[in-house]
């Protein structure tokens, strides 16, 4: 069996892109449910479906909702295009759900998948799969029987009623996305050092051209908030380039952490901040440091990323931030 992580970084390399995950407990559901956002990215098609034809699975503007349901051994996982409407399912068939070492939810694959399109088509997928893996005594008899049960299953709850199976899951996204909308994820940005190299000896310090692209994508990419921590925002000309340059690339979801004198470092404010705000449960710090190292607070030294002050922001330090971004500090 092989172990499927939800922010699909194994196959399809979602793990830059916005990930959540929840527990859901209402009337309809009870279970696990996962969305990935697509925030970028060309568009990959299906083209195996008979009625459907070709069909878009991911790109710009598409979402992933999976979800688990209790008590059932499959996953359910939705392809919305950016109108929200479904175009493709994909349904796994699985033994056992796990939590990884980052938070992130994963499932343990039994091999015999369902493939359904918004058309009305139904496949069955990966059958020789399961079959080689109940030959080679990887499977037992009943774990391999059980698998076809559970397929079986799929299809007379899911691909029996494809318009039925739409609705439920485009309810099931807008409940999601009202969660999520609650949980902002939050980028701590200094300036000096990371999106310039600072001159002392100037007053107005010139963003560097590919600092303003990789804190642009960070941003637009993730979908996050922007929280300055950098003293500049108390005010002068440099925090007013900042401004303008947040205006002319559309970021708008601005702050800034708390002055006063009853902080003593960077570090204090950053936790006024994340106190005023508890719905803010994931978020990174990009920083040179040159003020707060933040080894006085291990918990938040796990959500920085160095920036060298000699260099400023790097794709690397992207990278980074969107791993941090995406881990999942809680389990619900």
């Amino acid at each position: 069996m092989t172990k499927k992580r939800l922010t699909r970084d194994l196959k399809w390399g979602f793990q830059y892109f916005p990930y959540y995950q929840m527990r859901i407990e209402c009337d309809k559901f009870h279970g696990w449910a996962a969305l990935n956002e697509l925030t970028d990215g060309e568009y990959l098609y299906w083209d195996f479906f008979e009625k459907a034809g070709r069909v878009p699975v991911a790109g710009k503007g598409m979402c992933w909702l999976t979800f688990i349901p209790d008590g059932k051994k499959h996953s359910i996982t939705a392809m919305f295009t950016e109108n929200e409407n479904v175009s493709a399912w994909y349904i796994d068939v699985i033994d056992s759900v796990i939590i990884d070492e980052d938070g992130v939810l994963a499932f343990m694959d039994q091999y015999l998948d369902v493939l359904l399109s918004a058309s009305g088509d139904l496949l069955v997928d990966d059958e020789d799969e399961l079959e080689a893996a109940y030959q080679s005594g990887e499977l037992t008899k009943e774990q391999y029987e059980a698998a076809l049960s559970e397929g079986q299953r799929i299809i007379d709850e899911w691909g029996k009623d494809i318009h039925g199976t739409e609705l439920i899951c485009k309810e099931m996204l807008h409940y999601v996305k009202a969660q999520v909308k609650e949980r902002p994820l939050a980028v701590f940005l200094d300036i000096d050092g990371v999106l310039n190299i600072y001159r002392p000896d100037l007053e107005a310090q010139a963003f560097l051209p590919y600092a303003k692209e990789n804190i642009c994508e960070l941003i637009n990419r993730m979908k996050a908030k922007v929280v300055v921590i950098s003293s500049h925002r108390l005010g002068g000309i440099n925090w007013d380039m900042l401004l303008e340059f947040f205006k002319c690339s559309n970021i708008c979801d601005v702050d800034i952490t708390p002055n006063g004198e009853e902080y003593r470092s960077r570090t204090e404010e950053i936790n006024a901040y994340l106190h005023m705000h508890p719905n803010i449960e994931r978020y990174v710090i990009l920083d040179d440091c040159y003020q707060d190292d933040y080894s006085s607070d291990v918990k938040l030294r796990e959500h920085l990323v160095f920036v060298d002050a000699l260099k400023g922001l790097q794709k690397q330090d992207v990278i980074r931030a969107c791993e941090i971004l995406n881990r999942q500090i809680s389990v619900e």
